[in-house]
């Protein structure tokens, strides 16, 4: 392994949860911004340095950080916490999402499949490499959410006068990391016991831990912890999930490079491109006689650079071989478990110490294309009896809260208050959705029908929607129920009108829309934003709701509500449907007159 002192080796899986923002490297390009996803093994080794040196632990930190002979840090990759299906079945299966093999290509711009353009493949056919995290065994990908801002800070070099602007990109709190650090010792002993030392020390810091560089900004709050406690070391670099870990002698492998790769060529310079010669140098020491053969390879080259939290500034930048960059090989001898964890302990260039040069072995994807895996969010996912707030710390669950008196006013006014504004945006998202459908309609017309609605505005909703659906409805026997009555060819007009629904597809004439206000319990539940179209409703009332235990949108109903908000709804949904129909109408009103279809003032409407 490098080293004489060392005669075992294992990883220490640790859980990475962001109870803050943390400030990552963004790098801006006239076509794109590329924002990094994972968390760097040096930011991670100044993070216990820091702690170290705070807790006043000067052997440790020598021992684990300034020699780097017996701890070896690691990137940490966003880990999918999927939650259970069902309370009687278990939780699937954590995994973590590594850099994408580089032959790992969809066909188009909008492909939905994946195949291997290390194999055959049709010449005429475009092909896009996919970029996002994704897990080995190629399930799942994750989607890392970040936010850009900006803000004035100081200038580094220490001139006086005004605030100079800034743009920064942080991954968002509440996220969920896993980072497997190499821990090396003379013996097993001396192994678990380093494990242990280390495990103590973390949680000896927790609440003080920070990573990146912007911890004067509040940025880089972290809890760590191991993602096992009662067994908290594992002998594979990277989540097994990825197929089988034995090769026979001939079978292809993939070398699959987890981090950047500091490497050089004959002229001792920085070349990414000496990757291939590296493996091969290194199958050789390791098993010598060994013939090698490389069916394909590819690698790409990227800037790598860091932040000195030491010395406050930026280090120089150097040319490595990006993750994900893959060789594919052919050894003369079968590859076991135990070979493929030897060889997966040594990395490949310099600066191991920081996670850099790591790698893992792979087995090439099927022949032909496989389905494009789905996306998961790396969100933090509550022990059992616990619940995640926001910022993904997990806190004791209670029982759901009944709001009685004084509190259910209060919760009555917080559903309300964020009900608001996603409904109007639904509103406004349905009316341009239709704006086709909507030309037989006249601003004019519109304008006498928002005037219904807003005869009780805030009083008395249900009786200003009947007032309304006498308004459109049938009239049986000539004699008009409604005090301000339509005349027959604004009621063809609103039958000819059609309105589409997002998320549903379905087509319905704006008079039958308005006359089922009728029923406004029953009419609510149809017509309510969709959770897959419009999300935000759902998680805005979550949010606020008293009897949700997380402040998340849930599973029990295909709305994602609770069953205290949709009780809600039923009170409220005569005010609910005032709100969403005037909206619609002011914004169909504003449709109708943008309209370039429309015919001019005095011109007649062509007959449809």
């Amino acid at each position: 392994m490098n080293d004489p002192d060392v005669a075992v080796g294992a990883y220490l899986p640790l859980r990475f949860v962001l109870t803050g923002s943390l400030a990552v490297r963004t790098s801006f390009d006239p076509l794109r911004v590329d924002t990094e996803h994972t968390i760097g093994g040096r930011a991670q080794r100044g993070m216990l340095a820091a702690a170290l040196r705070a807790a006043g632990r000067t052997r440790e930190l020598q021992e684990w950080v300034a020699r780097g002979r017996r701890v070896r840090f690691a990137p940490a990759y966003p880990r999918l916490e999927p939650e259970a299906a069902a309370p009687d079945r278990p939780r699937p299966r954590a995994a973590a999402a590594y850099p994408p093999p580089a032959y790992l290509y969809t066909p188009g711009k909008q492909g939905r499949t994946t195949v291997d353009v290390f194999g055959e493949t049709d010449p005429d056919t475009p092909y896009r490499a996919v970029r996002d995290l994704i897990t080995l065994d190629r399930s799942l990908r994750a989607e890392v959410r970040t936010t850009a801002e900006r803000y004035l800070g100081r200038s580094r070099t220490g001139d006086p006068g005004q605030g100079l602007p800034f743009f920064t990109t942080g991954i968002d709190p509440g996220q969920v990391f896993e980072a497997r650090w190499q821990l090396r010792a003379p013996d097993h002993a001396a192994l678990a016991d380093l494990a242990e030392r280390l495990v103590g020390a973390l949680a000896e810091a927790e609440g003080t831990l920070t990573l990146g560089s912007g911890g004067t900004r509040a940025h880089g709050d972290v809890s760590v912890a191991p993602v096992d406690p009662a067994q908290p070391l594992s002998p594979d670099r990277a989540d097994p999930l990825g197929g089988p870990r034995y090769w026979a002698a001939g079978e292809p492998v993939d070398l699959l490079l987890l981090s950047p790769a500091l490497v050089v060529g004959a002229d001792g310079q920085a070349r990414p491109q000496a990757l291939v010669r590296s493996v091969l140098d290194l199958l050789d020491r390791l098993w010598p006689g060994v013939t090698v053969r490389v069916l394909a390879e590819h690698v790409e080259a990227g800037l790598l650079g860091a932040y000195h939290r030491g010395y406050r500034g930026p280090m120089a930048q150097r040319w490595a071989a990006r993750p994900g960059s893959v060789v594919r090989l052919c050894l003369d001898r079968e590859l076991t478990t135990e070979r493929v964890r030897a060889l997966e302990a040594h990395t490949l260039g310099e600066r191991a110490v920081d996670g850099h040069g790591q790698f893992t072995l792979l087995a090439p994807p099927p022949g032909g294309p496989a389905p494009l895996a789905p996306v998961a969010a790396p969100r933090a996912a509550p022990a059992p009896g616990t619940v995640a707030l926001p910022d993904g710390r997990p806190v004791p669950a209670t029982a759901p809260l009944e709001p009685t008196g004084q509190l259910r006013t209060l919760d009555d006014a917080l559903l309300w208050n964020a009900a608001a504004a996603p409904v109007r945006a639904h509103a406004r998202s349905l009316a341009r959705a239709a704006a086709t459908g909507l030309a037989p309609l006249t601003p004019g017309l519109l304008g006498r029908l928002r005037e219904v609605l807003a005869t009780h505005p805030g009083q008395d909703c249900g009786l200003a929607l009947a007032e309304l659906v006498a308004t459109v409805a049938v009239r049986p026997g000539g004699a008009p129920p409604a005090r301000r009555p339509l005349h027959e060819k604004a009621l063809r007009v609103l039958d000819r009108a059609v309105l589409v629904r997002p998320g549903r597809g379905d087509r319905v004439t704006v008079r039958a829309w308005l006359a089922g206000l009728a029923d406004p319990v029953a009419w609510w539940p149809v017509h309510r934003p969709d959770p897959r179209s419009a999300p935000a409703y759902a998680r805005a009332l979550c949010a606020v709701d008293l009897a949700s235990a997380d402040g998340r949108p849930g599973s029990t109903h295909p709305s994602g509500l609770t069953e205290h908000a949709l009780a809600w709804e039923r009170r409220t949904a005569d005010r609910l449907c005032v709100l969403l129909v005037s909206s619609w109408l002011t914004e169909a009103a504003r449709v109708v007159r943008r309209d370039p279809e429309r015919p001019a003032p005095g011109e007649r409407e062509p007959v449809r």
